[in-house]
């Protein structure tokens, strides 16, 4: 079975939270559990932060998906959790631009807007795989 490469959404806290906290357990709000269930060991997150549009870091999913109410987050709990090992990160400066990589992402293909990308993230950033972004 291939690898499947899948979207984790940080902000720059949680980002930051994320690293505090040894980069070691990712997590999603309780009304992704049902779609994390396809994601298995070996398949990889692709770090994105909001906010600054940038890819930023990624993951090697370690674990099967589990549920955990620990706070590792100020702000929400995210029980949704993998246990993960960070392969690359890199700083918000160096980041990757979401912009730079438009000519190469199947998701800015026949767009009505050139906003409606946008829309992409919100509806379907985690129901999705994507191995379009192995270009990143």
């Amino acid at each position: 079975m291939s690898k499947k490469f899948w979207l984790d959404l940080f902000t720059g806290k949680t980002w930051e939270e994320f690293l505090k906290n040894g980069a070691e357990v990712t997590g999603f709000r309780l009304r992704r559990k049902k779609i994390s269930q396809a994601i298995r060991p070996g398949d990889f997150f692709i770090c994105y932060v909001t906010g600054i549009s940038r890819f930023i870091g990624l993951l090697e999913v370690k674990s099967e998906v589990y549920i955990d109410d620990k706070s590792l987050w100020k702000d929400e709990i995210f029980p949704v959790r993998f246990k993960v090992k960070l392969i690359h990160k890199m700083g918000p400066e160096t980041a990757v631009p979401l912009m730079q990589l438009k000519d190469q992402l199947s998701i800015f293909k026949n767009l009505k807007s050139p906003h409606a990308w946008g829309q992409f993230w919100g509806r379907f950033y985690f129901s999705y795989s994507f191995p379009h972004l192995k270009n990143i």
